[in-house]
């Protein structure tokens, strides 16, 4: 990932001004050349207008056994009359997400805008994270400029996926930032998950002693930090501990 884009976004982000998403985003090709820009200003809702009205067919999530199901059964959805609801054009998005075919997915939600499928903040969570899961974190804040514009707030579950992103492409410090605007204007409160990402992010990145400053603040939050927190601050010392002895130059 590009250290500048990733930068830009999340600059725009911290001066308040959602990302503007083209297709082609700070340099990074969509593989949906032929479709209209991803993140317009506007998601349109579905209209059933002077259509043929016809009842709802149950829709079997169960029988879903690959990808290449997911997609016909979204091919059947789509030529409903009039549209399932956001609710189930949702959940088969969650369905290939835990078949980790996160560009899949990201695709299908494409295909959902263009066809006039209502989305939701749960929907926009959804290709937040496989953007984030595919190493995108830009493409995953340009996802929350459009929470923005349309007058959503973006929950814990959101912030938390933007700040695991960060860390997972490197972005250590400006985790470490987003996390704490996210505190210091009151963006979102906190919780368990928010505070264990922060914590093995820094830890695996060689920031233990930050993040054994974190836990101590974390103590004395509403929200009190688990075995798993302490866990992860106890690795980060132990991992520090071992790179020290590999280091240790034995003689001959």
């Amino acid at each position: 990932m590009s250290q500048k884009s990733a930068a830009c976004a999340i600059a725009l982000f911290r001066r308040g001004i959602p990302p503007q998403f083209s297709g082609n985003l700070c340099g990074f090709v969509l593989p949906f050349p032929n479709s209209a820009p991803l993140f317009s200003s506007a998601f349109h809702s579905s209209s059933n207008k002077d259509r043929p009205f016809s009842s709802k067919p149950r829709i079997d999530f169960s029988s879903l056994n690959d990808v290449e199901d997911a997609r016909c059964l979204f091919d059947d959805m789509v030529k409903m009359r009039p549209l399932p609801s956001v609710f189930k054009f949702t959940k088969l998005l969650g369905v290939v997400v835990k078949m980790k075919h996160y560009s899949v997915a990201l695709s299908l939600f494409d295909k959902m805008r263009q066809l006039g499928v209502p989305v939701d903040e749960i929907t926009m969570s959804i290709a937040i994270n496989c953007y984030c899961l595919l190493n995108r974190v830009d493409f995953g804040f340009a996802v929350l400029g459009t929470f923005f514009k349309r007058g959503c707030e973006p929950d814990v579950t959101t912030f938390t996926t933007l700040i695991k992103g960060l860390f997972l492409v490197g972005e250590v410090a400006e985790a470490e930032k987003l996390f704490k605007k996210l505190l210091s204007e009151k963006l979102c409160e906190p919780n368990e998950v928010m505070f264990l990402t922060v914590l093995n992010g820094l830890c695996k990145a060689g920031h233990t002693l930050t993040a054994r400053d974190l836990l101590g603040f974390f103590e004395n939050m509403r929200c009190k930090p688990d075995v798993y927190a302490y866990n992860a601050v106890i690795d980060g010392y132990v991992r520090i501990k071992w790179l020290m002895v590999l280091s240790f130059s034995y003689p001959e």
